[in-house]
């Protein structure tokens, strides 16, 4: 199974500071689909250590994440803590994405897998492009050995580039750069079956509406989910990152018009006047199998 087929549901991604304790403790309630907790950002030189503590103490007792995925964002191989990161994680318990930060290329990641693949069970890696670099190695990075998932780690980016991040208004990614890194990673992706995700973060963040419109662009480029910065995002991307229920509700109707067609032998079927396609077939195919359980079976 292909990483976008077993995570095509995960739609909001919590990043949660291990060591803040008011986070951590609102973990079982939140409406993540997965929680992320971090040893890079949110973690000062002096608490890495610790925070790694507090990580592998968690994977141990996994019935905090209330049965969500898990992805542990780990340091990069270049700083002092990456490659310890790593190699404790290979024997911790239990199922979790790795996620990479900063990569460059396949090299690099294969010698990632090599630490993580000392242990007894296989981990996905759920790599970060932050990087001109890593824009310009997508394909490589995409096919290495073990990536379940891409994200586009825009912020960083657009300081590797040297372009700005937000347009003016703060409800966008500026200019033809970050749409560029943006599009390519939705199609590296697609093309190698990885989940795909984008981030919450704006500089008005509280402004919900114009989070809305911002988490909007990464479902229309092709993204799978998102990663929110807040609790209060997680609503709105659940809601932006899955397909609405009239979405579902027609994507039905082409799916059983065209299989009718076929039964009769025809090529084609016609539904409200517009012809119906093998094309139009396997969009809406996977516009359902994107839908939640729920939203099927009430369509």
């Amino acid at each position: 199974m292909s990483g976008r087929e077993r995570f095509e549901r995960m739609r909001s991604v919590l990043e949660v500071p291990i060591l803040n304790e008011k986070f951590w403790s609102k973990v079982p309630e939140v409406a993540a689909d997965a929680i992320m907790v971090d040893l890079e950002d949110s973690a000062t030189p002096a608490d890495k250590e610790r925070a790694r503590e507090r990580v592998l103490a968690a994977l141990g007792a996994p019935t905090h994440f209330g049965g969500r995925n898990v992805i542990v964002r780990v340091n990069n191989l270049d700083t002092p803590w990456g490659r310890d990161d790593l190699a404790e994680l290979a024997g911790a318990p239990g199922d979790f994405l790795v996620c990479y930060p900063k990569a460059q290329g396949a090299a690099e990641l294969a010698e990632v897998m090599s630490i993580l693949n000392r242990g007894t069970s296989a981990r996905g890696l759920h790599v970060m492009i932050e990087t001109a670099r890593a824009v310009q190695s997508l394909d490589q990075i995409a096919g290495a050995d073990g990536v379940q998932g891409l994200h586009f780690g825009y912020v960083d980016y657009a300081a590797d580039v040297g372009s700005k991040v937000f347009d003016d208004e703060g409800a966008d990614l500026y200019g033809p750069a970050n749409h560029f890194a943006r599009s390519a990673i939705a199609v590296a992706a697609a093309a190698h079956g990885l989940f795909a995700t984008g981030g919450s973060l704006i500089p008005d963040y509280r402004d919900l509406a114009k989070v809305e419109r911002f988490v909007r662009t990464w479902a229309d480029v092709g993204y799978t989910g998102c990663i929110a910065v807040s609790p209060a995002h997680l609503q709105i991307i659940n809601a932006r990152m899955a397909p609405a229920p009239e979405e579902v509700r027609a994507a039905l109707e082409v799916c059983d018009a065209y299989q009718r067609a076929v039964e009769r032998g025809e090529p084609a079927a016609v539904l409200n006047g517009r012809a119906i396609t093998l094309p139009d077939y396997r969009v809406a195919s996977r516009l359902v199998a994107r839908a939640l359980p729920v939203d099927v079976k009430g369509a």
